[in-house]
């Protein structure tokens, strides 16, 4: 029989891929996120999900993919999509950002749910925080880099990549119809680019590549830092500035978290994080990592603001009018949320920095590879199909003679062996 292939996110907007394979009432399904709440959206602040309600809510709205025998019973009450497990669907996450695993608590706990060991690391981390998956905690099976999973008639590969999280990983899907090659998110430019060419290397050849496509968009431009130009512009930021530094950077980005303590260090500061952060931030292992909780208290940052640099977290925005942000302060987003302009909150911040007189400078590294190793991806892969996702610009993915491109629309249905017909 016939593989067929639907794409039910991740098309024409930036994140929540999800990708299903089926054959012979076997499923495999890549990557299971929340999408990305834009302006437009019915589920954006302060409109959000029933905390015991978000599958039944997303599913009425058609903001999740109705998908029978995948989710809880319990959590469907209202809706017409059967639950339970069936004992032929699988589902494979290919790292810890909420546009790509947000769902997951939701699944039945009889469905097998597989994902790196970075991935399930960072998961059970944020479980111990008490930030864990929206639904409830999720039984998520590790796997090595290079450890395939036999799923029916799909064998399926876990392949190591280089993203802004630890764990990140794309996957091979072996089929009997070709081989399906999913890159989940990732870049070159970051702090281990070695992941991610052996990732292109090992796909070379493939019926078909789903690649990721975040910077494609005209509105990301470049320059594109490296980490380690980050670490040194965020150091001389701490050296130049007289006063308080205000930092927004995405805590599950562990590496820039430990990167910001060693520099804020050596220039004779300490990091005060959020209360939940900063026990994610523990529980993950990192170590000198100090709260609101445990202090120094605002009085010491008041007496010296020049000695500390404050994490902010975007639900408590207003903690900047306790702050000293006289002349000398600056606030520096380094990746953090809100998440850039396309976010809802971008223009929230924007407000509140303008009121208060506190310039901002940008600091960061794109988690997503650049247009240009984009293309060198599909260039070296060599897939006889690409199929970009993950961007609201697909159609700016040029591949070269050889390779067809295929814009995919949601929900459809494909043929993997006719995807280009």
């Amino acid at each position: 029989m016939t593989v067929r292939l639907r794409f039910l996110g991740g098309v024409g907007v930036i994140g929540s891929t999800k990708i299903l394979l089926e054959q012979d009432g076997w499923r495999v399904l890549l990557d299971l996120g929340n999408d990305i709440p834009s302006s437009a959206d019915l589920l954006r602040y302060p409109a959000l999900p029933r905390p015991a309600r978000g599958i039944a809510d997303r599913l009425r709205l058609g903001v999740a993919p109705r998908i029978d025998h995948l989710y809880r019973v319990d959590a469907l009450e209202g809706t017409d999509v059967a639950g339970g497990a069936d004992g032929h669907t699988v589902v494979f996450l290919s790292h810890a950002h909420i546009d790509h695993v947000g769902l997951a608590g939701w699944v039945d706990p009889a469905v097998p749910v597989y994902a790196a060991a970075g991935t399930v690391r960072v998961l059970g981390a944020l479980e111990e925080a008490g930030t864990g998956l929206e639904g409830g905690r999720q039984a998520i099976r590790p796997l090595e880099d290079g450890e395939t999973v036999h799923v029916g008639p799909f064998d399926v590969t876990c392949l190591a990549v280089d993203h802004d999280v630890p764990g990140a990983a794309g996957f091979l899907v072996t089929t009997a119809d070709g081989t399906l090659a999913y890159t989940g998110d990732l870049r070159f430019h970051g702090r281990h680019p070695e992941l991610s060419e052996a990732f292109t290397e090992r796909v070379r050849g493939v019926r078909v590549l789903v690649t990721e496509g975040t910077m494609l968009a005209a509105s990301f431009g470049a320059p594109f830092l490296s980490e380690a130009d980050v670490d040194a512009a965020l150091g001389a930021a701490l050296d130049a500035t007289p006063g308080l530094v205000v930092v927004s950077l995405y805590p599950r980005n562990t590496e820039r978290a430990a990167a910001l303590l060693r520099i804020a260090d050596a220039a004779g500061r300490r990091v005060i994080w959020p209360v939940a952060m900063g026990r994610f931030l523990r529980a993950y292992g990192l170590e000198g990592v100090l709260t609101w909780e445990e202090g120094p208290g605002l009085e010491a940052i008041r007496a010296n603001p020049a000695r500390f640099v404050v994490q902010l977290g975007v639900d408590e925005i207003p903690r900047l009018l306790d702050l000293p942000l006289g002349p000398g302060a600056l606030f520096v987003h380094s990746n953090g949320e809100p998440l850039g302009p396309f976010d809802p909150n971008w223009a929230l911040l924007a407000d509140w920095l303008a009121f208060l007189g506190l310039p901002m400078r940008v600091i960061g590294s794109a988690g997503h590879a650049t247009p240009h190793d984009l293309e060198r991806l599909v260039r070296l892969a060599a897939p006889r199909v690409v199929v970009p996702v993950h961007t609201n610009e697909p159609y700016r993915l040029a591949p070269p003679p050889g390779t067809a491109r295929v814009l995919a629309e949601r929900g459809r249905e494909y043929a993997l062996d006719h995807i280009d017909a």
